[in-house]
Parts: C-alpha cells; structure tokens; sequence
C-alpha cells in the first residue's frame, strides 16, 4: 500500500503527467477558457520548465497561438488550501519578475537606454510581457468553501476599490462540462462519480476497458489509495473499472464485517463502528466508499479521522 504520507506527491505525479499532455491540455483550456471553441491547438503549446525561483508550478506550458503568447497553467489541489488565491497571484507575478529581470539584464547588456525614463523604468517603452492565465482544478468531495479571490481574504468593509484576483476554479465533483478529448472526458465524469460515491452509475457506465495508466490517474484524482494500489499490481494493461472498484468495496466490506466478529463489536455502538472506521481509514480507502459500505454518519466518520489524528 502506499504509505499515507506520500501518497498525495504519487498523486500529484500522476495527474502532472496525464495534463502535460499537450492534447489534454488543450482541451481543458478551450473547455474551461472559451466554451469549447478550439481556440488553443494542441501543435501551439510548448511545456516549459515549472520552476520559478523557489517555486516550482504543477504544470506549466507556453501557448503562441491566435491571440498572441500566454503562459498558461494548471495547479492541482487534492485538498481545499485556504490562501490559494494568493498562491497563485505569486505564481503569475513570479512569472512576470523573471520576465522583467530578463528585459532589464538584456538592456543592461545592450546599454540601449536612453530616457530618465528607461533609465529609471529598467525597459523601455515598447517592452511588453507575456501574460499568464492559472486553472485551479480541485478534486475535494465537497464544495470549496473559502477564499475564491484575494478580496476573500481580506477583512475591510470597503473592498469596492480592491483589485479581485479571481481564481480560475474547476470543482471536479460538480464539473459538468463535455470535454471533447475522449480521455479527459472519461478521467473527469469517472473521478466525478467516484468522488459523488454514484457506485451504481459506475457499475452500470463503465464497462468498457481503459489504459491502465488513466486507470491510475483516475484513482489518483479521487484520493483512493486502495484503489490506486489495486491497480497499480494488475499485471495487465487494460483495466476495468467497474471490476476494480467491486472488488475493492468487497474487500473494505469482508474487512469491517472481520473487524467486527473478531472484536466482538455489537452493531450499532458507537465505539464499535469508531474501531472498524479508524480501521478502514488506516487502510486508505476513501471516504466515499466508506460511507457506502458503512452507511454510518459523515460526522461520525469525521470523529474517526479525529481520533487517527
């Protein structure tokens, strides 16, 4: 099994890897960005070295396209992070500092400036910057509930004259775009459904064999270390999914019904099903799929994560 504390860098790998995909990618921007429009080509983007200064980005790419070139990017949070909005507006101004520290140290090395201005300014005039656009993709099993812009997070009555720095966020569980990348589509509508805990839309939808590197992929984006594990010991490469998740959801039930027998643990106690839960959170199945097996409360499976902690 994956141990818990690394599980979410394999995660964030996983996805990485499937959005640096130029064909992903693209069509994540055209769906999100412009209503579906192929407006950003998959032959215009280029991957580009994540890293600024201390910083390094989720995935970042260099789109020269019709309108122009943009830095586009694509952060990935598992879990809600409370300053995201400020996460990213240092993102995209890190971007724009290494822009201006390249214009001032070509100026420097050219000595082509001439004005109090430039002189002052570092550039000149008709120096212009490459913009950066951030998607935020959040694959949480509930709604983000904070800060969505920086005005979020400041505590003033007059946020009139504030400038906002609205994050671009896409909520996976509520996602319901059409994705024309066939791939994307299915890694999203099944991460959707898993996160909604919809096991009978699974069973019922998806039969159909899929690589098992997006198999992978699709665990990660639900945070199911179970799942992930499962699949990542298949030997073969085409995966099943409603197979996978059935068999998983038997093992999770045998495992709370042995927990049960062996501590002679009488159903419906409260002690009890804290055991069991602490028991299969351990094992790290999700809390979808446990709230299915179980049918215990979402605020008594809150008091097992607590007591874990």
């Amino acid at each position: 099994m994956i141990q818990k504390e690394n599980s979410y860098g394999t995660f964030d790998q996983e996805i990485n890897a499937f959005f640096k995909d130029v064909h992903h990618f693209a069509c994540l921007i055209n769906t999100c960005l412009y209503q579906g429009q192929e407006i950003v080509k998959p032959e215009d983007l280029m991957l580009v070295d994540p890293k600024t200064q201390a910083y390094t980005r989720d995935v970042l790419m260099l789109w020269n396209g019709r309108y122009g070139s943009y830095y586009l990017g694509i952060e990935n949070q598992l879990i809600e992070n409370y300053p995201m909005p400020y996460r990213i507006l240092q993102y995209d101004c890190l971007v724009y500092k290494d822009q201006m520290d390249t214009l001032e140290k070509e100026h420097r090395k050219k000595k082509d400036l001439r004005s109090c201005e430039e002189f002052l300014s570092g550039i000149k005039a008709s120096d212009r910057l490459i913009p950066c656009i951030t998607i935020v993709i959040y694959y949480g099993t509930r709604p983000w509930q904070t800060n969505f812009s920086m005005k979020d997070m400041f505590d003033v009555k007059d946020v009139e004259h504030l400038n906002e720095y609205k994050m671009n966020l896409l909520e996976v569980h509520s996602d319901t775009h059409r994705y024309k990348d066939k791939e994307l589509d299915l890694v999203f509508s099944m991460t959707r459904d898993i996160l909604n805990a919809n096991f009978n839309t699974i069973k019922n939808k998806y039969k159909q064999g899929i690589p098992k590197q997006v198999a992978l992929v699709i665990a990660s984006m639900a945070k199911d270390e179970e799942l992930y594990q499962q699949i990542k010991e298949e030997e073969k490469e085409v995966i099943v999914m409603c197979e996978s998740l059935d068999r998983m959801r038997e093992e999770a039930r045998a495992e709370g019904m042995i927990l049960g027998r062996r501590d002679g643990l009488i159903q419906g106690e409260e002690k009890a099903e804290l055991r069991i839960l602490t028991n299969l959170l351990k094992k790290g199945i999700s809390d979808s799929y446990i709230l299915e097996i179980t049918g215990v409360s979402s605020e008594l499976l809150m008091k097992a994560k607590q007591a874990i902690h």
